[in-house]
């Protein structure tokens, strides 16, 4: 549960992250080049009021001046500033990147102060002096350039964060396109994607889910192909039985028929029940000697014995389930043991497990059949010892009764028997 809500919010936190970004580089540009002083003095020295300006800039720059926001206005207005201390020049800015000497520094200074319109001398204290050679007006180009900047830069940021959350998103295609193939019938695609990050965990876990369904969906299909094989035995046996002159006998030939279809399809339904089965019940505290006991109450035979090892079995499982497992394993006990034999049933605690032994004194199996005996359908050549009938699913509901309770079952025999199941449960824990 805990994969499921990481996952859920992984996709989301990274674009709210790629958006969060995103904002903070567009608001650092902003407050950097364009903040309401810088766009205000722009709008001073456009409309021809450097006086203005000259006020914004002294204020923008700071004591002591700065000489990064020095820059900044040089490049974006053409306003060269020249910051002297004690009459020699700490820095001006229209040098940037020349060789040379403050003399040199000098001589560029005096050049580009030919091409200005407007000069002003700040004194600060200590003899220090802020020198702003700025423009009359400025020209549209160097008016909106920065504007111009301005929206490339915001442009190349949402360009950016578009790619990165579309390469993000991208291994999304792939899970709708193979959920759209699995919902058309396309069973057998495939998510290929083998990174590990959360999506390879999404595509791991969409293609177990895949291969599951494809196999239910193929055991449900047998499943439909066994039962209508099995369903035309017992139909052909009712027509065969309607020609019968004896009616007595006719009647008592389809009863018998009614009722192996009506157990064969009791067995379907909770075989099917079973796929779909809430595994949170698996967790119920049943009382494993009790239920044998009352389970044995039902036969008549005084010949089945319990032997325990333990004063009492307390385990986790389903009890209906357990119940229906139990009552088919003893019931094929009773069926293929002799009137007068033995069938003994004992329950002893291995480790965490409490074990349950049912043997039977009748014939065994070969080993052949151990091998085919979990199959649908299937009966062994002694089916029908001492008149012992079955539709071959018994076994098939005890073993998945007992996986869905969180156990397991294995079974010892010889062709000449006897023949043992033994049933593995957990113990129940105190929580």
């Amino acid at each position: 549960m805990k994969n499921n809500t990481s996952f859920r919010y992984t996709i989301l936190i990274k674009v709210v992250t790629l958006f969060i970004l995103g904002f903070l580089l567009t608001s650092a540009v902003m407050w950097i080049f364009f903040r309401n002083t810088v766009r205000n003095i722009g709008r001073y020295l456009y409309f021809g009021k450097p006086d203005n300006a000259v006020l914004l800039i002294t204020g923008y720059l700071g004591d002591p001046p700065s000489k990064i926001k020095a820059k900044v206005l040089t490049r974006m207005y053409s306003i060269s500033i020249m910051y002297t201390e004690n009459g020699v020049i700490v820095w001006a800015t229209n040098t940037a990147g020349l060789p040379g000497g403050p003399g040199r520094m000098m001589g560029n200074m005096m050049k580009g102060m030919r091409h200005m319109n407007v000069r002003r001398d700040i004194t600060l204290d200590r003899n220090r002096v802020l020198s702003l050679y700025i423009p009359m007006h400025l020209t549209k180009r160097q008016y909106f350039t920065p504007f111009i900047f301005f929206i490339m830069v915001v442009g190349l940021i949402v360009v950016t964060i578009s790619l990165s959350v579309k390469k993000t998103l991208k291994p999304l295609d792939r899970i709708i396109e193979a959920s759209r193939s699995i919902s058309s019938g396309d069973l057998s695609y495939r998510i290929l994607y083998d990174r590990n990050d959360d999506f390879g965990r999404v595509a791991a876990a969409f293609n177990t889910m895949a291969e599951k369904l494809s196999s239910m969906l193929a055991n449900h299909r047998e499943l439909l192909h066994l039962i209508s094989h099995e369903l035309r035995t017992p139909l052909a046996r009712i027509n065969l039985a309607l020609e019968i002159q004896d009616k007595e006998k006719a009647a008592q030939m389809i009863k018998n028929e009614i009722r192996e279809i009506d157990t064969l399809v009791g067995e379907v339904l909770d075989l099917s029940r079973m796929d779909y089965e809430d595994q949170a019940k698996g967790k119920e505290s049943v009382d494993l000697v009790k239920m044998l006991r009352g389970i044995i109450k039902i036969y008549s035979r005084n010949d089945i014995h319990i032997v325990l090892s333990v004063e009492a079995a307390e385990i986790s499982g389903n009890e209906m389930l357990l119940k229906k497992a139990f009552s088919n394993l003893i019931d094929n006990a009773v069926k293929y043991s002799a009137e007068g034999t033995d069938i003994s049933i004992g329950v002893s605690k291995t480790g965490n497990n409490y074990e349950t032994t049912i043997k039977n004194s009748g014939p065994g199996l070969s080993e052949k059949e151990l091998e085919k005996i979990w199959e649908p359908f299937y009966r062994g050549d002694n089916s029908q010892h001492n008149g012992a009938s079955g539709n071959g699913l018994g076994l098939v509901i005890v073993k998945k009764a007992v996986r869905l309770s969180y156990g397991n079952i294995t079974v010892k025999s010889s062709p000449e028997g006897p023949t043992t199941f033994t049933v593995s449960l957990p113990e129940k824990h105190s929580d």
